[in-house]
């Protein structure tokens, strides 16, 4: 679809809105689409090489075409900023999906690092492997074997040219840093949607692009179209906000 002005935007939102077209959502689609490669490249420069601005929009127009499909423009809210929450999320879930850990590895990883932290603050020393078996309560072997897995899954492949989408290589797209595993992960969503909860749509991105996904301040700005010095000022308040909302809240509730 060629650029459209704002009337003819709104014109189609209207007829899709009656109709429910296709076609009409395909043009939507295509419209807002420079959202989804803007996005995916920034988001795609803490990743890189393992995985590409390319692969990240691919999962983004997911994410778009749901936003296209379940938006109500009698919200009141700008399309432009609904859509981006949608946009980051099927993102993120299609990083979790190529994880190749899954949820036993990253639970092993998570006690792994905590019983070697524990251990050496303990002893002054870093533990054997057979000194962390012992205290995971695992065997050796199993261990071991595990152990492999879980650094195996940090490797960064040295291949170039391959076909980044064959389904056999999914191993090599994975970040250095996975995130979280799918429980921490549950628990980390349960905390910002309780936190965020309230906030404006773009207040609620500039969120989970700032402490979810590590963008910086002027990468945000880049993100919504608007300055840097915008998006620190904007921080700011939400955050004095937050901190108003939940001066007298129990600690347990986001511990």
């Amino acid at each position: 679809m060629k650029k459209n002005t704002a009337v003819d935007i709104a014109a189609e939102w209207g007829k899709f809105s009656r109709t429910r077209s296709v076609a009409i959502r395909n043009r939507l689609v295509e419209h807002y689409m420079p959202i989804v490669d803007k996005l995916a490249e920034i988001m795609a420069r803490r990743l890189w090489p393992r995985v590409s601005a390319d692969e990240l929009a691919s999962a983004g127009y997911d994410g778009l075409i749901a936003a296209v499909s379940s938006f109500d423009p009698q919200r009141g809210v700008k399309f432009e900023t609904y859509c981006r929450q949608r946009i980051v999320g099927a993102i993120r879930d299609w990083q979790r999906e190529i994880d190749p850990l899954g949820r036993s590895g990253r639970n092993f990883e998570r006690t792994l690092n905590a019983t070697e932290g524990c251990f050496h603050a303990e002893a002054g020393r870093p533990p054997t492997s057979p000194e962390l078996a012992s205290r995971m309560g695992v065997t050796l072997g199993k261990f071991t074997k595990m152990k492999k897995t879980v650094t195996a899954s940090h490797w960064v492949s040295l291949e170039t040219g391959m076909d980044r989408r064959d389904d056999s290589r999914l191993g090599s797209l994975v970040p250095v840093d996975p995130g979280p595993g799918p429980i921490q992960h549950t628990e980390r969503e349960l905390i910002r949607e309780y936190l965020t909860r309230g906030l404006k749509e773009q207040d609620r991105l500039i969120i989970t692009l700032y402490y979810y996904e590590r963008l910086t301040m002027a990468e945000i700005g880049a993100v919504l179209g608007v300055s840097e010095s915008r998006v620190c000022q904007r921080h700011a308040e939400i955050v004095e906000q937050l901190r108003t909302r939940f001066a007298d809240a129990p600690c347990d509730l986001v511990a």
